[in-house]
Order: structure tokens, then sequence, then C-alpha cells
């Protein structure tokens, strides 16, 4: 995945909500949700409406758990509902 796309992190926080990091090269977002099914699916949401993105869950020390690359030649073909 080139250097340039965005990585969507999800991690749990010190009061146990779960919240959403997205950085990219023109945006810097956070998003919060009290569960982690919630952030999971926000987070692969956004990185399916994206040409390409990185989603990565995070441990409570800030390791990488897992991951997983998205990449959508035409986000116009994404379904939101």
């Amino acid at each position: 995945m080139a250097g340039n796309a965005p990585v969507l992190s999800v991690a749990p926080t010190k009061d146990g909500v779960w919240q959403v990091n997205e950085r990219g090269p023109s945006r810097m977002a956070v998003a919060y949700f009290p569960s982690r099914w919630g952030a999971m699916r926000h987070a692969v949401r956004v990185a399916k409406a994206k040409r390409r993105c990185r989603v990565a869950v995070l441990e409570d020390d800030g390791a990488v758990r897992l991951s997983r690359d998205y990449d959508n030649p035409d986000p116009s073909e994404v379904e939101t509902p």
C-alpha cells in the first residue's frame, strides 16, 4: 500500500470507549463509539468508501493486533445504508 493512503486505527481508550482515528495526507479525524463492533463497522464503511485505505486494530499498548488493506478502484460503487 502506498505511503499516502489513509490509515484508520481502531483502539480502546482509557475510559472504556472505542476510538477510530483517520490519518491521511489531507485529513485527520477522530470518532468515538461505545462498542468495539460500532467502531469496527464505522472503520470498514469509511475504508470501503475510499480508493485505498488500511484499517488497523490496536491493542491497549498501541501494538497492531491485525490490519487489512482495502483497495477499491471505484469508490462510487460502494453502497451505504
